[in-house]
């Protein structure tokens, strides 16, 4: 028999991540503000690093934990939410794991060769060495995958409030702490 809800560990790391993902967006605006200078910046930027990590280590999890735990019933949609769901949540993993990806190159190529510090204690090899051709590449990959991804959050989040508040179908009881709880 399948559960009505996700299980409570898939949905705290879906609102943890969620609330990672705002705070790297704090951070990333912070930290690029050149009026600043890089010394000020420097534990920004290993927060976000930090963050950023953390955030593909959550992901990891939340993809075993999804092939582990049983999938609540699906809601009854036709076919094309299905499929457009579908799509964008595999869209929103793919960013999820692509950004840390890229920001770890980008700092590991970039020409001023700042130490990968894990909330300032664990120290992050870099996998490759400084090149300012990959540090450039790396760096409008990572900027696009994070617009794609708050397009496709956008979108994900819009559809969520279409089904509660329009379709009144309950889909997001499934991703809320309790069912007995009101949702937001």
């Amino acid at each position: 028999m399948r559960p009505r809800r996700w299980h409570l560990l898939i949905i705290v790391l879906h609102w943890l991540t969620l609330a990672l993902i705002l705070v790297q967006f704090g951070l990333a605006r912070v930290m690029r503000d050149e009026a600043r200078d890089l010394i000020s910046r420097f534990p920004l930027y290993q927060w976000h690093k930090s963050v950023g990590l953390t955030v593909a280590a959550l992901v990891l999890l939340r993809l075993v934990l999804r092939l582990a735990l049983p999938a609540p019933k699906p809601v009854v949609m036709p076919i094309w939410q299905r499929l457009a769901a579908g799509s964008v949540q595999a869209g929103l993993y793919l960013c999820l794991l692509a950004l840390p990806v890229t920001g770890l190159l980008m700092v590991s190529a970039a020409p001023i060769q700042i130490p990968t510090l894990l909330y300032g204690w664990i120290a992050v090899p870099h996998p490759i060495g400084p090149d300012k051709a990959v540090y450039v590449a790396m760096l409008g990959l990572h900027e696009a995958l994070f617009a794609t991804l708050a397009t496709l959050a956008a979108i994900h989040a819009g559809a969520a409030l279409f089904h509660q508040f329009v379709l009144k179908d309950g889909l997001m009881r499934r991703i809320w702490f309790r069912r007995d709880q009101p949702l937001p």
